[in-house]
């Protein structure tokens, strides 16, 4: 086994000699996905790829969101305007993760703790299994926010849940649980009880990966071309790439801007409450 790349928002870990481990590492800010982490991420999918050993990839975070910019929290709701990435930068750097993590030919399964939120949610559809701890929750404010939905989940999320459990978080910007995402479809299975530490929930999910990662890795990786068909995967893609022009669209508005900085200075304020 080859030492695995040296990231810094990604953490590497051997499970087993088939199974490997992907902690999203940015604490502060709720593992709210930065251009620097679509990029760590990407390098390490391909590095898992280009080892002949390893047939299953968990990707695992306590949390995975979007959160404002604050002193404390980075620039992940920041505007260009602010001194944030461009735009165009955000969609170039999640588009070539996309390219990626679409078609992914070795096992994918994402263990969800906390909050999947924005592109931590509507990544999910990508995942070949979705674990989630019962208290964890799903929300795409993409409406709440003035964007409009990303990460093809505008494709994605009707053809997995159906159209009406899928407008819930796509139109209606609602907060979502567990339970009722495994209802949807988009949830694999809710493991373990609520009281759960998260190092007991990933080892939950761990021993699945290792089971998982212990079979052929010829016949995971044909199981999986059977069931991404091109075609699918065409459409997939030709909606991210209209998501892609519409979100330049509204993220350049000036409507989208004043609630983008609104739902920041809402959050600012709720932590000084806190103090």
């Amino acid at each position: 086994m080859s030492p695995p790349p040296s990231l810094s928002t990604v953490e590497i870990d051997y499970l087993s000699d088939n199974a490997v481990l992907f902690s999203y590492n940015q604490p502060k800010i709720s593992n709210a996905f930065t251009v620097q982490q679509y990029h760590d991420l990407r390098e390490a999918l391909l590095w898992a790829l280009a080892e002949p050993k390893i047939n299953v990839v968990v990707q695992y975070a306590q949390h995975l969101g979007l959160v404002p910019r604050s002193d404390t929290d980075g620039k992940v709701l920041q505007s260009p305007d602010e001194g944030g990435p461009t735009i165009e930068q955000e969609i170039e750097a999640g588009g070539k993760l996309g390219e990626v993590l679409q078609g992914y030919p070795k096992v994918l399964i994402a263990a969800v703790h906390g909050a999947a939120i924005g592109w931590g949610c509507t990544q999910l559809s990508n995942f070949d299994l979705v674990y989630a701890h019962p208290q964890a929750f799903f929300h795409t404010p993409f409406m709440s926010l003035g964007f409009v939905p990303e990460g093809q989940s505008s494709y994605t999320f009707p053809k997995v849940m159906g159209k009406q459990h899928a407008n819930r978080l796509l139109l209606g910007s609602e907060r979502v649980s567990a339970p009722e995402m495994y209802v949807s479809g988009l949830v694999t299975q809710v493991i373990g009880d609520s009281g759960d530490s998260r190092e007991a929930f990933v080892e939950k999910v761990g021993e699945i990966a290792k089971r998982i990662g212990g079979f052929s890795g010829e016949s995971l990786r044909m199981c999986k071309a059977l069931a991404n068909r091109p075609v699918t995967l065409a459409e997939q893609r030709e909606a991210g790439m209209r998501e892609g022009t519409d979100l330049k669209v509204r993220l350049n508005s000036p409507e989208t801007k004043a609630m983008m900085a609104a739902f920041a200075n809402k959050s600012k304020s709720k932590d000084k409450s806190k103090l």
